[in-house]
């Protein structure tokens, strides 16, 4: 097997493995700003859309997965809201991902 066989064959995997890694260093949560503006509504949703994947780091990582101090009741909301829709967006995404691979798979596997 040549190395741009190699490559070829690796290409998506470290294409995942880059986009995930990128995704997951903008879902820390602790909050550097100023208190006179606390993470709000949309970054509640960030937050809890990214919780799966702050979860699994935390194992490896001391980072946090919930903003304090955040603006309260809106912040809560957004992050249930973000938790609650991961679940669907990931489903999403595994299902597109499988559906171009065995569309592109059997393209390169056809004859000719």
């Amino acid at each position: 097997m040549s190395l741009l066989q190699f490559v070829k064959q690796h290409l998506r995997l470290f294409l995942v493995i880059a986009l995930s890694l990128a995704v997951v260093g903008c879902a820390f949560a602790s909050w550097s700003g100023s208190t006179d503006d606390p993470p709000g509504l949309f970054m509640g949703v960030w937050h809890g859309l990214l919780a799966p994947w702050t979860l699994i780091l935390r194992w490896f990582m001391d980072i946090k997965m919930y903003a304090v101090p955040n603006s309260g009741w809106f912040y809560d909301l957004g992050f249930l809201l973000g938790v609650v829709l991961s679940l669907p967006i990931g489903w999403i995404c595994a299902i597109i991902a499988v559906i171009s691979f065995f569309a592109v798979g059997s393209n390169l596997a056809a004859p000719g």
